[in-house]
């Protein structure tokens, strides 16, 4: 595989079985595919394949009665009949390759929904991959999406954040376990298609039954989250890992 973008990523660790239970069905976007899903889940995620930092990012709920919102950054509207739906997702996309996704119903804080940006690394010359930080994303009010430039939303320290959380009554140590084993089963896979690729930034949430599902996977994850949480520690373990040391 040589395409490092969004689905063909989805694709390759689809193709695993240890690891396809933990990813969100997802198609390529198509008339077909984007009424199937949303028939059968009542909620989408559209995505560019090519996206970063949430950018194009929509999110269409089916509300009964052939009414449908459309929730693009932290605009929502109503609109009725499928044919004008489609429509207008159509004209907001344009040429756009896009794919959809199930929305997963991920846990929140006050009421606004949380991910977790997982840094899975590898030392040069060495198979072992090691989780070097971690930080929760929660989405700005008015937002799904948790890229926190994008919603303004906060970055807090993952302990802290379960806490604060709809799972505190889940048992932080197991859930931060199963985070773990899936980040670095999916880094273990990549490496099949990117021998040479040491760092990636997994996008990982739990849904509100604490369950755990794979976001999307980064190739080149932004440092400044960690920067933003104020801890040096975590960036200097990035940093070192980059460097090789």
């Amino acid at each position: 595989m040589r395409a490092r973008n969004k689905w063909s990523k989805y694709l390759f660790l689809k193709r695993s079985k240890s690891l396809a239970p933990y990813l969100p069905e997802t198609q390529r976007m198509s008339k077909s595919a984007f009424w199937d899903l949303i028939n059968r889940y009542g909620k989408v995620i559209l995505k560019p394949v090519r996206g970063r930092g949430g950018a194009g990012v929509i999110q269409v709920s089916s509300l009964g009665d052939r009414k449908f919102n459309i929730h693009s950054e932290n605009k929502r509207k109503t609109i009725k009949g499928k044919k004008r739906t489609y429509h207008y997702i159509k004209k907001k996309i344009r040429s756009t390759a896009y794919m959809i996704q199930r929305r997963i119903s991920l846990a929140t804080i006050h009421k606004r929904p949380f991910d977790m940006r997982i840094i899975v690394q590898r030392r040069r010359y060495s198979d072992s991959w090691k989780v070097t930080a971690r930080a929760a994303k929660v989405a700005g009010k008015g937002y799904f999406v948790t890229n926190n430039t994008r919603s303004k939303g906060k970055m807090l320290h993952v302990q802290r954040a379960l806490q604060k959380s709809s799972l505190k009554n889940h048992s932080n140590q197991l859930l931060l376990s199963n985070v773990k084993q899936v980040a670095l089963m999916s880094a273990k896979r990549l490496r099949v298609a990117f021998p040479s690729h040491r760092t990636y930034g997994m996008d990982i949430g739990l849904d509100k039954k604490g369950k755990v599902w794979i976001i999307e996977t980064n190739h080149y994850p932004a440092i400044s989250h960690f920067r933003k949480l104020g801890d040096k520690a975590m960036v200097y373990r990035i940093l070192a890992y980059q460097k090789g040391r």
